[in-house]
Parts: C-alpha cells; sequence; structure tokens
C-alpha cells in the first residue's frame, strides 16, 4: 500500500509539473527522450519499478530538482546496485548533506545483498569522494550502521577514517586526539599496516599537544611490532620527546639510531638535534655555530626551528646585537609555513613570541605587544590554549612593570579578543 502510494506521488509529480508547464506527453517525451508509452504509464501509475534514468530525464526536461526527484525515487527503490549508482549522481550533483545520508542509508538497507558486503562496498566508494565533509558524514554513518549490525571491522575502520578527516581541524585537537585514542578499543580489527599507521599519527598528535609521555608510548609500541618504515619517524619522535622531558641521555641514545636511516630530511633533523644537544651539554657556542651554519642551506621547514633555537640563545646570552642582526636577515614569514602540519604552524607561533621577547629586551615595547598579539593568535589556531595564554600575560606582566599606556594595551587587547 505504502509503494502504491509512493509511486503515485512520483506519478502524480510527473504529471501535475508537465500540465504546469503546459507541455503534452509528446513534447516532453522528444525534449527528455522517454518514449510516450513509458511516460503515460508512470503517470497513469502503472510502473511497479520506474528506472531511475527515466524520472532523472523527465525531470530535467521538466526543471525539476534533482533533490526532489531522488527524495521521492529513493524510498521505494530496493535495489543496491542503482541505489548505490543514485549516490554517486547525488554527489556528482552536490545535493543536500540529509540526502546524501538518506540515498546511503536505503543503500545499506537493501535486501538484495548481505550487510557485511554493503558496507564494504560503500567504504570502498567513499575513498573516492573529494569532499571530506561528505566523507566524514558517510563514514559517520558506516560506524552507526556497524554498530548496530555488530560489523565491528568496519566500526574500526569507520572511526580511523573519521578520525583521520577530524585531525585536520587544528582547532579541536585535542579533542580529535582522545577520539583517535578511542580508537585503539577496536585496534585488532584493523589491518596491520592501519595499526602502525595510527600509533604513528597518534604518536605525532601527543606531541603536538606536548603530551610526551604519551607519544613515547605510541612510538615504542611501532617499535616493538616487526619491521615498518615508521620506526624511522618513531624513533625521531623518540628523541624529540625525550629531549622535551629533560631527559638528553635517553634523547642523545635514540638520536644515535635515527642518525643510521638515511630518510628524506633525516640529515637535516640530525644536524639540528645535534646542535640542541649541544647546547643543553653546555657547549653554547658550538651550537650557535652549528645553528648558523645549518641555517644557510637548511630547508624552509627547519628554518624556523633553527632561528628559534639561536635567538633562544642568544637572549640567553644577552647577546641583543647578534640576535638583531640574525632577525634582519632570517626572512620569515607566513608564506614558510606549512598550514597542514601543526607542528610548523606552533614553531611559527614560538618564533613569534621569541621576537617579541627580543622586543622586550630592547625596550620596544610596542612591537613587543604587536608579536605576542600575533604569537597567540597563531596559537590559538592549534588550540595551544597554554602557551596563547602565556603570550597574552606577559603582555598584562610588561603593562605592570614597564612605562607601558595602559590604554593602548587594553585596546590591543579588546581588538584581541573580539577578533581571535
Amino acid at each position: 500500500m505504502e509503494s502504491t502510494l509512493i509511486q503515485k506521488t512520483i506519478g502524480e509529480l510527473i504529471l501535475d509539473t508537465r500540465r504546469a508547464s503546459n507541455m503534452s506527453i509528446t513534447q516532453l517525451s522528444e525534449l527528455s527522450g522517454v518514449n510516450r508509452g513509458a511516460i503515460s504509464r508512470l503517470e497513469n501509475n502503472d510502473v511497479k519499478r520506474p528506472e531511475f534514468a527515466a524520472i532523472y530525464a523527465l525531470s530535467v526536461a521538466l526543471q525539476i530538482s534533482f533533490d526532489e526527484i531522488v527524495h521521492y525515487y529513493v524510498d521505494t527503490e530496493k535495489r543496491s546496485d542503482v541505489l548505490l549508482h543514485i549516490l554517486s549522481v547525488s554527489i556528482q550533483q552536490n545535493s543536500d548533506i540529509d540526502l546524501i545520508r538518506k540515498v546511503a542509508t536505503k543503500y545499506l538497507e537493501a535486501p538484495n545483498e548481505d550487510s557485511f558486503d554493503l558496507t564494504e562496498k560503500l567504504y570502498k566508494h567513499i575513498a573516492s569522494i573529494e569532499d571530506p565533509s561528505i566523507r566524514l558524514s558517510l563514514y559517520t554513518l558506516i560506524i552507526d550502521h556497524s554498530r548496530s549490525h555488530g560489523i565491528m571491522p568496519y566500526i574500526a575502520k569507520g572511526l580511523y577514517q573519521q578520525y583521520l578527516i577530524e585531525r585536520n581541524d587544528f582547532s579541536k585537537l585535542k579533542e580529535t586526539y582522545y577520539s583517535g585514542k578511542y580508537i585503539l578499543h577496536y585496534i585488532e580489527f584493523l589491518s596491520q599496516q592501519d595499526r602502525i599507521e595510527l600509533y604513528y599519527k597518534l604518536g605525532i598528535h601527543a606531541y603536538n599537544l606536548r603530551l610526551y609521555t604519551e607519544c613515547i608510548h605510541h612510538c615504542k609500541t611501532i617499535m616493538d611490532n616487526g619491521t615498518s618504515p615508521y620506526k624511522v619517524y618513531a624513533l625521531g619522535m623518540l628523541r624529540d620527546s625525550y629531549f622535551a622531558l629533560e631527559e638528553y641521555e635517553e634523547s642523545g641514545l635514540y638520536a644515535l639510531q635515527y642518525k643510521q636511516f638515511d630518510y628524506p630530511n633525516a640529515q637535516e633533523n640530525v644536524i639540528l638535534m645535534e646542535a640542541l644537544l649541544n647546547a643543553k651539554k653546555g657547549n653554547v657556542e658550538q651550537a650557535i655555530q652549528q645553528l648558523l651554519l645549518f641555517l644557510q642551506s637548511c630547508s624552509n621547514n627547519y628554518k624556523i626551528s633553527a632561528t628559534n633555537q639561536l635567538l633562544r640563545l642568544f637572549l640567553q646570552q644577552n647577546d641583543l646585537e647578534s640576535a638583531n642582526n640574525l632577525l634582519r636577515t632570517s626572512n620569515i614569514d607566513q608564506s614558510l609555513i606549512d598550514r597542514s602540519n601543526p607542528l610548523i604552524c606552533s614553531r611559527y607561533a614560538d618564533y613569534l613570541q621569541i621576537k617579541g621577547e627580543y622586543y622586550l629586551a630592547v625596550g620596544d615595547f610596542e612591537t613587543c605587544i604587536n608579536h605576542f598579539l600575533e604569537g597567540a593568535l597563531h596559537y590559538s589556531k592549534i588550540n595551544d590554549t597554554i602557551k596563547e595564554k602565556k603570550c597574552l600575560n606577559m603582555i598584562m606582566r610588561m603593562n605592570l612593570d614597564h612605562s607601558v599606556s595602559p590604554q593602548t594595551t587594553f585596546e590591543k587587547l579588546s581588538k584581541y579578543f573580539t577578533h581571535s
């Protein structure tokens, strides 16, 4: 009964629209390429299962919106291959996301195939979709469908793909990290390759959030699970995490292991870390010379980190002249930022903060405030609220400790909070 009613609605939609357009069946046939008899049977509700191609051709000729005709059609269509085709066309037509989900849901409910097979096919199909918001919505649908049907592998795979998309929103780095960790409950249902990649991505994620102990745990899991190209990157993160925890001996041991590999950018990484370790060992002059030499040939991604370390060393030694010379010649700006890499974004924010500290040291308070505010803004873009607050607190402290106009400071802070 429901099927007849909906089919009648499709027929009535075609009939009513044709009449409203003062168009004969013959004219509609010529415009759409659908023969007169088929149109007549459709309008009279004599077609139990009209082909989507014919319905689509008629809708174009009658200027009925694609979304409207699909809403009608998918309510009665049960063939999985047809529904998957409609899903593809809906995405190509930039249909509303709710309609796309409706079609995908009907596809997963198709009675002519096994639920596991339908889920697997949809999962593979999603990979070809360019729009990340559509992919995310459909992966979420797969997760929900898999939960309700006990399809454990696709709960795991759906959650993993969801994490890969959501982690690119740097304003939610903390939330997405814990979403990623949740996948570990389903790790046994992922392939060995996906398991290693997940631990690697969680390691990077933890490092970006300065959760160094957790980063170490993820990276050691990679080291314990057979051969993998990710082992080299895990060594680098272990070295850097122990360095950040001020465990320099342990960091040095991993640095020696990392040094043995000839991977892209590995050599630059080695040189930079050797300089940092020298500085921590008290060999400051040697570290400065290493960094100055390194800056002459390093890539843009390492240029920011090396400059930051040099500026810190110069400020620690109160060598403001060398710091000034470095700032004049560094040519670091936003064009060097790889915005797909939150670590590089963080390093650039560090650069702005350190630059602010230099201007504080030389007594240029207005320029100092500007750099602290810019640094705070860049920290906020990667959800680093701790360092953002540090920059803002330094502005307030400077206002108390030095002869800085309170009105000017508060105006700048007010503008910052309005636009951030």
